[in-house]
């Protein structure tokens, strides 16, 4: 089975956020379950449940990972059916997920219920302010419609830093960490060159490609 590369590889961006040893750790679109297997495997998780909507990637997942739920966040049952039979968490990771969902502030609601009181939840979202929204709108007069990336054609919202933290007060949660990941274009392994370097000065928003925040419970 051939799977889109974008949304199998290791987020080593998001699992280096994770601290101590022998966690419980909830990962919501596991895909293949690539980082559960790391998690596991590096004694930074001791239990890593996965959520994936794709039944042949779930499949993958449940060779790695300690338990593998499949089906579709955006179905209250199914949401439930995961509240229903899982442990508290240590962590909840969002890796690129939300912004797939029809109301992303409902699922991070419902899961945050399996969030242990000073447990964590990471989430990562692309940044629709980047550079490449002019240079694709306003330059090329289009919205392109992607396999991957900003213009993901699978994507049902689109997030600034202001949405994302916006969210994030909406769900009751408390933003604790927030960090950018700089790319200079949408494709994979474009150059960071001085051009880059000089609009990050004049604004860091435009070179972000994707925001990654860390948050907990609201006091």
């Amino acid at each position: 089975m051939v799977f889109n590369k974008s949304y199998i590889g290791l987020r080593t961006d998001l699992l280096e956020l994770i601290e101590g040893e022998t966690n419980l750790i909830l990962d919501v679109g596991c895909a293949t379950g690539v980082n559960g297997a790391y998690l596991l495997e590096n004694d930074l998780a001791s239990v890593v449940y996965g959520v994936e909507f794709d039944p042949d990637m779930a499949k993958e997942a449940e060779m790695c990972n300690t338990k593998v739920f499949c089906g579709d966040l955006n179905s209250e049952v199914f949401r439930k059916s995961i509240i229903n039979d899982s442990p508290l968490f240590d962590y909840i990771i969002f890796g690129d997920v939300l912004e797939h969902l029809l109301n992303p502030k409902d699922v991070l609601i419902d899961m945050k219920s399996r969030l242990k009181e000073n447990g964590r939840i990471i989430i990562s979202v692309p940044n629709i302010a980047h550079l490449e929204l002019f240079i694709q709108v306003y330059l090329k007069g289009t919205f392109p419609k992607n396999p991957r990336g900003i213009f993901d054609k699978t994507h049902l919202h689109w997030f600034t830093r202001k949405d994302l933290f916006r969210l994030i007060g909406d769900s009751k949660l408390k933003l604790l960490t927030y960090k950018r990941k700089y790319r200079s274009r949408d494709a994979i392994g474009s150059k960071f060159d001085w051009k880059y370097k000089l609009l990050r000065k004049i604004n860091k928003d435009w070179v972000t490609f994707q925001h990654i925040v860390v948050c907990t419970h609201e006091d």
